[in-house]
């Protein structure tokens, strides 16, 4: 166990400093690791990073200048508080890690591993919200602003772990088959949102779901799902995926319409996933490294690079990536993305601009950006189902979906 103790605190430290949680992964984990005990240590570890650095600094007053110990310790204490593996256990290799980073520390991760056990019932609650669930102060701000009734409950929320939600490819396979499918490979599974979408209820490589590698199924969000319910589409229309990869909202169309669909993606790399997701379901649509000036269309998505804050769960590193200073840079690619959009979209033509945010700097007030420069808009309504749980065109992030926020627009 001390080599994957040791791959977690490496990868914890990295991620603090800005890099890419699933590279680092690739990076850190080798064969011989368990890599199901390193994700749960470095995403749980995330989840509770300035709590445990709180209890850190109680037991040791002092900065602890050697970062592969303490972040060794701060994932000890997640393991501590979470896991089911015997204490005892726990505070023995992570000892023993010590003494491969530095036999000196070794007494020091004990002594303090013991008196987190013995003194955390002592501690004082943090009653300060950025120490209780672990984000930045500017991060809690935003919330109690603009959400003063939910603010605590979306950062619980964000601190929980994502179920599996599946989407039915009924081009294969009807919603109703699929579901006998579970049952009959006994797959624990439940209908929400009025029985609309199915959650998967127990850990499983989706990959092993039944159907999955022949395409009977996608995974996604509720909330991602019901972004084909507001391009008011129907057969034979052109339309662009302006932000497509991976492929999700994509290939959901496709699955639905007979539409000539172009999909493009400014990141070369990520056209791959769009390839192979279309592939796997069985579908097909133009994939595009670049757009021609005069191509127009009936439709457009913008699914928009963003600060990811309604999707926290399913991205728990983006607590301690985010820097505030990022909203804006992400508000002028929104605004980019916008502009190009509008300019291939057709009079009468429909652009629906999305995010996984739950920010007004990335939602609404980039829509009312937009509308100063352009007076040939006309703001539709979204009509979201009274099962999700959501503020006007804003869905709110709670166990049952992702926060998203969805804006249609018509060009007149």
């Amino acid at each position: 166990m001390q080599h994957d103790l040791l791959a977690a605190s490496k990868i914890i430290q990295e991620v603090v400093h800005g890099k890419n949680i699933e590279k680092l992964f690739n990076q850190y984990i080798g064969k011989n690791h368990n890599i199901s005990l390193v994700k749960d240590i470095v995403y749980g570890s995330i989840r509770d990073i300035y709590l445990n650095e709180y209890f850190l600094n109680k037991l040791i007053p002092v900065e602890l200048k050697n970062l592969d110990i303490k972040y060794l310790l701060l994932n000890a204490f997640y393991q501590l508080s979470n896991q089911s593996i015997k204490s005892f256990t726990i505070v023995n290799e992570n000892v023993k890690a010590a003494k491969l980073i530095n036999n000196k520390f070794s007494g020091l991760v004990n002594g303090v591993l013991r008196n987190f056990l013995r003194k955390k019932p002592e501690f004082e609650e943090p009653f300060d919200l950025r120490i209780k669930y672990s984000y930045p102060e500017w991060w809690v701000e935003k919330l109690k602003n603009q959400y003063p009734q939910a603010y605590e409950a979306i950062l619980k929320i964000g601190n929980t772990r994502a179920p599996i939600f599946l989407r039915v490819n009924v081009k294969k396979i009807t919603h109703v088959d699929y579901i006998t499918l579970l049952e009959k490979n006994n797959i624990k599974y439940e209908l929400i949102l009025d029985k609309n979408y199915i959650q998967i209820n127990e850990s499983i490589n989706v990959q092993n779901l039944p159907g999955f590698v022949e395409g009977l199924i996608y995974i996604q969000d509720p909330a991602a799902q019901l972004a084909i319910n507001f391009l008011d589409l129907k057969n034979d229309l052109k339309i662009l995926d302006l932000c497509a990869a991976p492929g999700g909202k994509a290939t959901h169309i496709l699955e639905r319409f007979n539409v000539l669909l172009d999909c493009y993606d400014i990141n070369e790399e990520r056209l791959s996933l769009i390839r192979d997701n279309l592939n796997r379901l069985g579908l097909e649509a133009n994939i595009l490294s670049y757009l021609k000036t005069s191509q127009q269309y009936d439709r457009i998505l913008i699914d928009a690079p963003c600060s990811g804050s309604g999707v926290v769960r399913r991205n728990i590193d983006i607590k301690i990536m985010r820097r505030e200073e990022d909203i804006k840079k992400f508000q002028n690619q929104q605004m980019q993305l916008l502009e190009q959009g509008w300019s291939h979209l057709k009079k009468n033509g429909k652009l629906l601009y999305i995010t996984c945010s739950i920010f007004n700097d990335e939602n609404e007030d980039v829509i009312r950006l937009f509308l100063k420069k352009h007076t040939d808009v006309t703001l539709e309504k979204t009509h979201i189902p009274k099962d999700f749980s959501f503020i006007d065109s804003q869905l709110i992030p709670n166990s049952n979906h992702d926060g998203l926020f969805f804006q249609l627009l018509k060009k007149n």
